[in-house]
């Protein structure tokens, strides 16, 4: 008579599994703790006489129960509920035990206990009666494998997982495996691949598990730190952090955390660093996982010696400071090699070395240094730079200079092999972090020097690196081009609504969407690996091209900013102030120009906001260009800039009034652009003449354009115009691919965030930065006659991302834009202008120079070539 209700609470219990299962699935523990603890107390305690089918499923649940509270951050009372558990199941469970507790010893960093657990739980399941606990223990356990090193192995269970999955319909199943196969990329060093699997798996987790997208969020925020992309991946563990704590997912939220901590370790941001590991030191030490509470030692480590290092000439950091992060390093190298992870002793023993370095003790440093070795072969990228960096320090230390350059060039070097596997300018760009601490060396050891040839070649090794590789056509990729026009329809929707003062709707979180899978998909796109290094210009050369012009090469010394100056084939360093100061005020005037651009102020207003001008115009002059003047003279300027210079607007400077000036990303890259546009030795570059192929585009929405481009129409017979309809996206790309001049009167917005996303309004929508990403060619010369374009963001390693390093990266020799914002009347006054000089043969610099004597207020900078 009991039989039957014991059979039927096994089978009310088994549902209740079933949709614990569905919710542990999906990242959500504490739900499936709620489920599972139901269906233990439908069947009651065990009283000893179980029927066979309640004792099966209380095994289960136990089981599972295991993993959600071990989930929940109560590892003990996981490994409390697989003892228990043991007693229930039958033989036919036992792999399903075994799986369950490899994975539990896994989380807890015991990964050699861990895969003892998987060999037998593998060998005892297959594919035709348990395909599912089959595909996870062979995923869990490649996971183990790929920790150890053993890359084969670890492919060969995805591989296999993959095969299963696929046979059997178990779609979230195969997701994981590819994401997991993913990990595998970002460790094998290919983090287009990597990037590519997660953004793929992203649509299937939202369909199929939105719960575990915390999970991959983290994944793909270790890729993007490896890629030096750390704001993209701060912004992925925001929302990880967020998700995990409401999921009460503490492995996640631990494992969120410690990846925080290294971007903003990258980020250059120590303190925060040092207390996101303090948070995942606790959360791991919590879960009794050693080997990670470790590595989240690790990197508070690494951030004290960062904050040491930015004030090593205060008088509270000294040798005993440092000497005690040394002697913190080396009790925490011997640890992590004790835990089995060589790797990370390594990175420990080059912190001591760096420490004691800093503490006087050379001697000391290389022999810890070489008590860990060189790094191995699979070592990840930042181990062997700090390798490098840490060889370097010592050498120096010994007075050995000659081959302290020697590391840091080959530490260079190995970034740049780095950065050819990428093929899109955002991840070009953002590599050059990983090399900032190398660069810093050189170039602060150059400048010790006092050597301008030594100076001129460190700052050229350290600077815009990224413009400098090979243009790669890009992929005829029709899903990349769909997504983008796409976006651009979604952004001309929300625009339309805007200006008509309607409701957005779910438009401009579809344009978030739409930007995000844009991005994406350009991080998967490939770059061209083995191609050599880029050459750098000869300063010799340089030195010739300058002409009668006076180049200036701005670079910081520390908080200092200090001056290259080439005048007449020779050169010479200049001591500057303090570059906080210079930076400062260019932001300050930015703000003033953008205060008065296309605004009728009250007469009072207008006059605070001009004398305010004049103001911080006179400051940037005095912290930047003043104490050079003197033997400048009346030369024309080319400027390379550092940091936020780059987005200075020179013409309002005194002392630049009437000059013409050109801004370069680096001496190499305007030495390239001058024999792109034919210019050689002393003879400055000639205009575009009157007859060159020329495109004129007006957007719509603006009061002038069509007045601007007909204007300069005139001046350039056969010249093709497009304005209302036929001014379209597609068609000034197809004018770009043609044309030796495009000229485009548009309303412009910079986008801060992402400044590919920058874009140039249109008919039918926007022109945006990632279009111009994948034209084949460029003109010899573009104009942007709008507001803004010319802002850039500029990237460790002064590497500019924005639509100007679009198109001098596509090949264009000369870009004009402006870096802030300017009016309607302005804008057209300043750019006829401009083309009345260029027909009359002056060249883009000296044109702009004319054209803005009028204009005084006016943010326009000809960058490039000149």
């Amino acid at each position: 008579m009991r039989a039957a209700p014991s059979a039927d609470r096994a089978d009310r219990a088994a549902r209740m599994h079933a949709a614990a299962l569905v919710s542990s699935d999906n990242g959500r523990p504490a739900a499936a703790v709620r489920q599972l603890r139901a269906g233990l107390r439908l069947i009651g305690p065990d009283s000893g006489g179980d029927v066979p089918a309640v004792a099966q499923i209380r095994g289960r649940l136990l089981i599972s129960l295991a993993w959600a509270e071990s989930e929940r951050g109560r590892v003990d009372a996981g490994f409390r509920l697989l003892d228990e558990a043991e007693q229930h199941i039958p033989p036919a469970q036992r792999p399903i035990l075994l799986a369950q507790r490899g994975l539990l010893l896994k989380r807890s960093g015991r990964n050699e206990l861990a895969l003892r657990q998987y060999d037998e739980a593998v060998d005892l399941l297959t594919g035709q009666s348990s395909p599912l606990d089959l595909v996870k223990a062979l995923n869990n356990r490649s996971l183990v494998h790929l920790e150890a090193g053993h890359v084969r192995l670890a492919r060969a269970d995805l591989r296999r997982c993959a095969q299963v999955a696929a046979s059997h319909g178990l779609a979230l199943h195969a997701a994981l495996s590819r994401v997991n196969l993913g990990c595998m990329d970002v460790l094998a060093g290919d983090l287009p691949s990597a990037l590519g699997a997660f953004a793929a798996a992203r649509a299937e987790y939202e369909q199929l598990a939105p719960g575990r997208l915390a999970a991959l969020a983290v994944e793909r925020a270790r890729a993007l730190v490896a890629a030096g992309l750390f704001t993209a991946a701060d912004h992925e563990l925001a929302g990880a952090v967020e998700q995990a704590a409401a999921q009460q997912l503490s492995y996640t939220y631990a494992d969120a955390v410690q990846v925080r901590a290294e971007a903003a370790l990258l980020a250059g941001r120590p303190r925060a660093a040092a207390q996101w590991a303090q948070l995942a030191w606790s959360r791991f030490q919590g879960r009794d996982n050693a080997r990670r509470a470790a590595l989240a030692s690790l990197l508070e480590l690494r951030a004290d010696l960062a904050v040491a290092s930015e004030h090593a000439a205060a008088e509270d950091v000294g040798a005993e400071h440092t000497g005690a992060i040394a002697g913190r390093a080396q009790a925490l190298a011997e640890r992590l090699a004790r835990l089995g992870l060589p790797e990370d002793a390594r990175v420990a023993g080059l912190v001591a070395a760096r420490a004691l370095i800093r503490a006087g003790q050379p001697g000391r440093a290389a022999r810890i240094a070489a008590r860990y070795g060189p790094p191995g072969r699979v070592d990840r990228l930042d181990t062997r730079l700090l390798w490098r960096l840490a060889r370097a320090e010592l050498a120096a230390a010994g007075g050995r200079r000659d081959e302290a350059s020697r590391q840091l060039l080959a530490g260079m070097a190995a970034l740049h092999r780095h950065r050819t596997q990428f093929g899109c300018l955002d991840l070009q760009t953002g590599a050059a972090v990983h090399g900032q601490d190398l660069a810093r060396a050189g170039l602060a050891a150059a400048l010790a020097s006092g050597s301008p040839a030594a100076v001129y070649r460190w700052s050229e090794r350290s600077r815009a690196q990224a413009l400098l590789l090979p243009m790669l056509t890009p992929p005829d990729d029709p899903a990349a081009a769909a997504a983008v026009e796409e976006l651009r329809q979604a952004w001309h929707a929300l625009r339309a609504r805007e200006l008509a003062g309607q409701p957005a709707g779910g438009l401009r979180a579809r344009v978030e969407t739409l930007q995000r899978r844009v991005r994406e998909q350009s991080w998967a796109a490939p770059g061209q690996r083995g191609i050599p290094a880029p050459a750098l210009a000869p300063f010799s050369a340089v030195r010739e091209d300058t002409g009668g012009a006076a180049l200036v090469i701005f670079v910081k010394d520390g908080l200092l900013l200090r001056a290259l100056v080439v005048i007449d084939g020779s050169a010479s360093l200049r001591s500057l102030g303090e570059y906080a100061a210079a930076a400062e005020a260019v932001l300050q005037l930015r703000a003033d120009l953008d205060a008065q651009a296309g605004r009728a102020l009250p007469g009072r207003l207008a006059q605070a906001v001009a004398a305010a001008t004049r103001h911080d115009a006179a400051a940037l002059a005095s912290a930047v260009l003043s104490p050079l003047l003197a033997e400048v003279g009346d030369r024309d300027l080319v400027v390379v800039p550092t940091g936020v210079l780059t987005t200075a607007p020179w013409a309002v400077l005194p002392g630049c009034a009437g000059r013409p000036v050109t801004v370069a990303p680096s001496a190499t890259a305007w030495h390239a652009a001058r024999r792109r546009l034919g210019v050689t030795g002393q003879r400055g570059p000639d205009g575009p003449g009157p007859h060159a192929a020329t495109l004129l585009v007006a957007g719509p929405g603006n009061a002038r354009g069509d007045a601007e481009v007909r204007a300069i129409a005139a001046l350039r017979p056969g010249a093709s115009v497009l304005t209302g309809a036929s001014a379209t996206p597609a068609a000034a790309l197809a004018g770009l691919g043609t044309a030796d001049i495009v000229h485009l009167a548009a309303h412009g917005q910079h986008q801060t965030e992402n400044a590919l996303f920058s874009t140039l309004e249109l008919a039918g929508g926007p022109l945006l930065g990632y279009d111009l990403q994948r034209a084949t060619r460029a003109p010899s010369m573009v104009v942007l006659s709008s507001c803004d374009l010319g802002l850039t963001d500029v990237r460790p390693g002064d590497e500019t991302f924005g639509m100007v390093t679009a198109l001098l990266t596509a090949g264009a020799g000369t870009v004009v834009a402006s870096v802030a914002k300017v009016a309607d009347d302005t804008a057209m006054t300043a750019m006829v202008g401009y083309h009345q000089a260029i027909t009359a043969g002056s060249a883009p610099a000296a044109a702009l120079a004319t054209a803005l004597k009028r204009e005084t207020a006016a943010g326009f900078v000809c960058f490039g070539g000149g």
